[in-house]
């Protein structure tokens, strides 16, 4: 099992992204998806299948720690 959480610039591209994710990659799991205050969109993934760094680069998101304060500042 795999968890991360990514950042992306529109609805639009997070949608995109997830869609990826689930068709094209065949993630199965917890996939949660949340606006942000400062106007950016949340994507949080319990993946049961493991996935390459490489293959996550492929989005248009910014995969970031959820622990992190840049999370925090991001408006979760």
């Amino acid at each position: 099992m795999q968890s991360f959480a990514m950042i992306f610039d529109t609805e639009e591209a997070l949608r995109q992204g997830a869609r990826r994710l689930v068709g094209k990659f065949g993630v199965t799991g917890e996939i949660e998806m949340r606006p942000l205050t400062s106007g950016k969109w949340l994507l949080e993934v319990s993946s049961e299948k493991d996935l390459r760094d490489t293959t996550l680069e492929k989005l248009e998101g910014q995969r970031i720690d959820t622990a992190t304060q840049e999370l925090r500042e991001a408006g979760t």
